[in-house]
């Protein structure tokens, strides 16, 4: 059965619930995902812009969710490396970034991610490389 959105974004509220508060999976399929921020007036830097730390944890995030798309839905693959270039000025509604897999190796997988104001996909405001580590799972006691 294909993952839904729905079912990430119950499984990102169960296990990081902070995230969860501020984003949403907005489309998940074969090695690829979207993670949406909420737009939110009083989340905005000065000259109601969305801030580096936002859009880089929406990258971050739509990168988690697509290895989702790898490993199903497994906690334990964290951010590695990530490197941000922001295009423009981010401002005006939700901030969404699409990640895509570039390759899936045993212990890593490397994607690029396109971030956009909902409504103007072709007028990017940062572009992002990153890839995940994956870990083992912790033994249980």
């Amino acid at each position: 059965m294909p993952l839904l959105p729905s079912d990430v974004d119950a499984f990102v509220a169960r296990v990081f619930p902070s995230a969860a508060a501020e984003f949403r999976c907005d489309a998940i399929g074969e090695g690829a995902a979207t993670a949406r921020w909420l737009y939110e007036e009083s989340k905005l830097r000065p000259g109601n812009l969305i801030s580096g730390p936002t859009q880089f944890a929406a990258a971050d995030l739509a990168l988690w969710y697509m290895s989702f798309t790898v490993l199903g839905l497994e906690p334990m693959a964290v951010t590695s490396e990530m490197q941000i270039t922001f295009l423009r000025p981010a401002s005006g509604g939700d901030l969404l970034a699409r990640a895509e897999l570039l390759r899936a190796g045993k212990t890593r997988l490397c994607g690029r991610v396109m971030l956009w104001i909902d409504g103007l996909e072709d007028r990017p405001v940062a572009h992002v490389t990153g890839s995940y580590a994956v870990l083992a799972q912790p033994a249980s006691s």
